[in-house]
């Protein structure tokens, strides 16, 4: 009897080129469905932490008669950058103040300032601001300085820039949104502010 070997061959190169790109076309089908579901999930994260923000500003006008003040209070300290967001957290976490506080893990602080002396239950002088999920400040804007720019410190992946921030206008009337309220904006995923990612709170 005579026996024949099977025939037994490996991948041509062709055959392997063609594995190669079609698992690179599933990776990168992966990369882009996983990136849009991250960016969705901070999106939300975002939004979630204006929401809880603005309770506890709400909760501060109910207690002191009046929302936080956006400037820092006087001799403070700290640097030109991030004036708003840091005299928000000035004001949540003031040792007199009786009313709910933001968790610690929101706070960033971009421009590395301190107060001069202890302003607040936290241990340290770091002069911090309240951030949203990609480590960039919200900024806090009070209705009676909406025509004023703030110079924040903020930028993607840990890239800082200086930029020029202002107060939200209606798209259609041009008249300030929550004319009598405030204003909460986060920069969105590019950390840049003022174009369509924003993610934005008006308080009335």
């Amino acid at each position: 009897m005579i026996l024949h070997r099977a025939s037994c061959r490996g991948f041509t190169i062709l055959e392997l080129m063609v594995v190669l790109v079609i698992l690179g076309i599933l990776m990168g089908a992966f990369v882009i469905s996983a990136g849009g579901i991250f960016r969705k999930s901070a999106e939300r994260e975002a939004a979630t932490r204006l929401t809880r923000l603005a309770a506890a500003i709400e909760e501060h006008r109910q207690i002191e008669g009046g929302f936080p003040d956006d400037h820092l209070p006087s001799g403070s300290g700290g640097s030109e950058h991030n004036g708003g967001a840091e005299a928000l957290f000035l004001a949540l976490y003031d040792p007199a103040y009786s009313g709910s506080r933001p968790g610690q893990d929101w706070l960033v602080n971009t421009d590395n300032d301190a107060t001069r002396k202890p302003r607040t239950t936290l241990p340290t002088k770091d002069l911090w601001e309240f951030g949203d999920p990609w480590l960039n400040p919200i900024v806090y804007f009070e209705s009676l300085h909406y025509g004023e720019e703030r110079l924040v410190l903020a930028g993607l992946d840990g890239l800082l820039d200086e930029q020029n921030v202002q107060a939200m206008r209606h798209p259609r009337t041009q008249g300030w949104e929550a004319p009598q309220g405030y204003q909460l904006i986060s920069a969105g995923p590019d950390g840049e502010f003022g174009n369509e990612d924003d993610v934005t709170w008006f308080g009335d």
